[in-house]
């Protein structure tokens, strides 16, 4: 199985703020259950791993009950 690039996620929520049950759907929905995902430098993670990541990076943030993208966390390539 491919592993799907993180910057396809954080696109999500380029698009729109979701909630945290929203994304899991949204991405869910465009990727599959079972997809596995990448980032620039590293592989190997679910969705649970993944976004415990962005949060922990502050590639997303909190912000009214809805993660949003923090657009000077995000490499732009």
């Amino acid at each position: 199985m491919t592993e799907i690039h993180a910057h396809k996620v954080l696109n999500l929520l380029r698009e729109k703020p979701m909630s945290e049950a929203e994304l899991r759907q949204a991405v869910n929905q465009e990727f599959g259950e079972q997809a596995t995902f990448r980032t620039c430098s590293l592989n190997g993670f679910d969705l649970d791993a993944l976004l415990t990541f962005f949060i922990q990076r502050e590639k997303i943030v909190l912000q009214d009950d809805k993660w949003a993208i923090n657009l000077e966390r995000v490499c732009s390539h």
